[in-house]
């Protein structure tokens, strides 16, 4: 498969999983939208030269350019030569961080899926060890679980 269609199949993944605005004070990431958050948007809004603006009215344009510049090809998807780490890198890149997917390959050894999935889930069970936090580890292991079907049974 092609990578073009790796990334629109983890695109589809991911955002059948963000919901459209939230702002839940708990959420260390603030005002999000379709899981871009404020800080990445307004970002992203300067590297175009253009002037910030609220996340709720990010176009469905700049929402799959941020997702395939910023957590695609910065994770290193289109490098990868299995699809699934592919799409498993992507949708932790959005959910977690960049710099997560580089500590769960080395977790993994570059090559067991399922520990990387071990690791993640050990990293948002240690999330959950902050009150504020523990609110949100039944969603993020949700998520999680619908991942691991998706890479597995598709």
């Amino acid at each position: 498969m092609a990578t073009d269609e790796i990334f629109e199949k983890a695109l589809k993944f991911v955002l059948e999983r963000e919901g459209g605005f939230v702002n839940d004070p708990d959420d260390k990431g603030g005002a999000t939208n379709k899981g871009v958050t404020q800080n990445t948007y307004n970002q992203y809004l300067r590297s175009k030269g253009r002037a910030t603006k609220d996340v709720r009215y990010i176009n469905d344009a700049e929402l799959k350019d941020i997702y395939y510049s910023r957590y695609w090809l910065q994770a290193g998807c289109d490098k990868m030569s299995d699809n699934r780490f592919a799409i498993v890198c992507f949708d932790t890149a959005v959910n977690m961080g960049v710099s997560r997917v580089r500590e769960f390959l080395y977790a993994c050894q570059w090559n067991d899926l399922d520990a990387y999935f071990l690791a993640r889930i050990r990293k948002y069970n240690e999330f959950a060890r902050v009150e504020s936090q523990r609110k949100f580890l039944h969603g993020w292991l949700n998520r999680t679980y619908a991942l691991y079907d998706f890479v597995f049974k598709n």
